[in-house]
């Protein structure tokens, strides 16, 4: 069993079928309303490179999942991991494709041994009969999965070897500058008494406008003389 708390890098030493771990329960129901069926466990046999080993298990049930995988099944979630750790089955079906009988009739996985992956143990809460902590396999990963996850015990030791700083020097205040003569405001100068202005004299009358010169009267004109008749002419003898 391995001792630590954090990321492992082991290798796959043996990989077989076994009963379910947690069997199903009497009227179990899953997230989906569907009665809880549980039908065995993939279990990988675990080894680093000290020689320690310890075994993750993988349900094969539709038992469904917490958290956010609340949606899957527990069997989607194992093949999930399967695949992560370079063992791509993409189903139930081409996962027992796999199984092989070995010479006492159990069921062994021969093309997953060899594997190398990453584990991530946990340290339970639960103690032992001897008063020891419990460790367990929670999750597998491909060895090039992203950063190593950091144990407790390795993140205090990370920060307990962190130099102190040195103490910062004491605050001196500096002393009060001499104080500024306020500036005297200048003094406007006063304003002219004042004076009314002179009155403008009147402007002259204009002299009165000349009497009207009443137009001339015509002379009256003589009617015509008559004109001169011819006198009448004698009567003819008879």
């Amino acid at each position: 069993m391995f001792k630590i708390d954090g990321d492992l890098e082991v290798t796959i030493a043996d990989a077989y079928v076994t009963e379910a771990k947690f069997p199903a329960k009497a009227g179990e129901i899953n997230n989906r309303n569907e009665y809880v069926q549980v039908f065995y466990d993939v279990v990988v046999l675990l080894k680093d490179a000290e020689g320690n080993t310890d075994t993750w298990h993988g349900e094969i049930s539709n038992r469904t999942g917490t958290g956010t995988y609340a949606h899957m099944y527990r069997l989607d979630l194992t093949l999930k991991t399967l695949q992560d750790i370079g063992f791509n089955v993409r189903s139930l079906q081409e996962l027992e494709q796999q199984f092989v009988a070995n010479e006492k009739r159990e069921i062994v996985i021969p093309n997953m041994v060899g594997i190398g992956c990453r584990a991530t143990v946990e340290k339970s809460e639960k103690l032992n009969k001897y008063g020891q902590p419990y460790f367990n396999v929670r999750y597998l990963n491909a060895l090039s999965s992203g950063p190593k996850r950091l144990s407790f015990d390795t993140l205090m030791s990370a920060v307990s070897a962190v130099p102190t700083a040195p103490a910062a020097p004491a605050y001196i205040a500096p002393a009060p500058a001499a104080p500024v003569p306020a500036p005297v405001p200048a003094t406007a100068p006063a304003a002219p008494a004042y004076a009314a202005p002179a009155p403008v004299p009147a402007a002259p009358m204009p002299p009165p406008a000349p009497a009207p010169v009443p137009a001339p009267v015509a002379a009256p004109v003589a009617p015509p003389a008559p004109a001169p008749t011819a006198p009448a002419a004698a009567p003819l003898p008879p």
